[in-house]
């Protein structure tokens, strides 16, 4: 399926995906999107509680919040796009659903990437991965998104370079720690393992400031935690809203933890980061950014992930954030 010609959309709809992680993994492609086309106005369709984002990092112009219930959420939409009038839709999910939403806004031009096996109709110009079938594990998400929007000319490139917040300062011994997952059980480590590391952790850093974040979700892992770890660790779980999130995140020195969205905004706006990784890729979903990040996968794990996190062992994370705060420790000696 094709197009209308290229390069000639003036007013691109894009619908974001719907978990943190993915919504910040694509905010470098917009920002490339704007930079291709500086005069296209372009409004995101997302989740409510993401609009934080949206006024955080500048790379859209307008906001469309996603109304609870299908029904309403379609007659709003259908009403949004007869006033605005879009001429392209960028579709960064995967979905029936969110393909129909694109009809129903009534944008002419409907853009999606398609995976191996999936059929989206509804879509009037596809990018397929079905040639990608033996590499997807070894490509990074961002990669593709790159290659799609690269297929329709909406980009040039995208960089990966972290967004600076103003006003923000790092605090040395500030580190954050998030250890929940929204999406995935398989993908929190065990309370006690956390209780174990930080106890080390905090006897190598003894004037260290340990933070808990994460969702209301996750209260009651981080609570749990907090009993384990008393004296040792604040929690902020559930205490924040989205760019509070991204404030306190960028105030870290550091911040660990599993395979989260909340891992993804930390690296997005310029904190080290480890990512404790087991049953997860890296390869295809790790942090991006160009801001120091380490993976931390189980010994003997494959590199696209396939293993427990569980076998994750204490001592080897405690190791690892060692050696990460040793050479800040070098590096900002190097600078002074």
């Amino acid at each position: 399926m094709g197009i209308d010609s290229k390069n000639t959309f003036k007013n691109i709809w894009v619908r974001m995906p719907n978990w943190l992680g993915d919504f910040v993994m694509v905010l470098p492609h917009l920002r490339a999107i704007k930079a291709r086309q500086p005069e296209a106005q372009l409004t995101l369709i997302a989740k409510p509680h993401f609009k934080d984002l949206f006024e955080l990092f500048p790379v859209a112009d307008e906001f469309v919040p996603l109304q609870k219930g299908a029904f309403q959420n379609l007659r709003a939409l259908s009403a949004l796009g007869r006033n605005a009038k879009p001429d392209c839709q960028v579709m960064f999910t995967n979905s029936v659903r969110g393909d129909l939403e694109a009809w129903f806004v009534g944008a002419k031009n409907r853009l999606g990437m398609v995976y191996p096996g999936r059929y989206r109709p509804l879509l009037t110009g596809v990018y397929r991965l079905s040639v990608f079938r033996d590499e997807l594990d070894v490509t990074h998400q961002t990669s593709l998104l790159e290659d799609f929007l690269k297929s329709f000319d909406l980009i040039d490139s995208a960089d990966a370079v972290p967004f600076a917040l103003s006003g923000v300062e790092r605090v040395r011994n500030r580190v954050g720690i998030i250890v929940g997952s929204s999406n995935n059980a398989q993908k929190c480590w065990a309370v006690e393992n956390w209780c174990r590391m930080l106890h080390g952790l905090s006897r190598r850093l003894p004037d260290g400031e340990f933070l808990l974040f994460g969702t209301e979700n996750d209260r009651e892992i981080s609570e749990a935690i907090s009993r384990g770890c008393a004296g040792t660790v604040r929690d902020r779980t559930g205490r924040t809203n989205m760019r509070e999130l991204a404030g306190e995140l960028a105030a870290c020195n550091l911040v660990v933890g599993n395979d989260t969205g909340g891992m993804h905004l930390a690296n997005a706006v310029g904190t080290s980061v480890a990512v404790l990784f087991g049953p997860t890729n890296p390869l295809m979903t790790g942090p991006f950014f160009d801001a120091p990040r380490r993976s931390i996968q189980p010994e003997g794990c494959p590199p696209e992930g396939g293993s427990s996190i569980q076998l994750l062992t204490p001592e080897t994370v405690l190791q690892q954030l060692v050696e990460i705060l040793e050479k800040q420790t070098r590096d900002s000696k190097d600078v002074d």
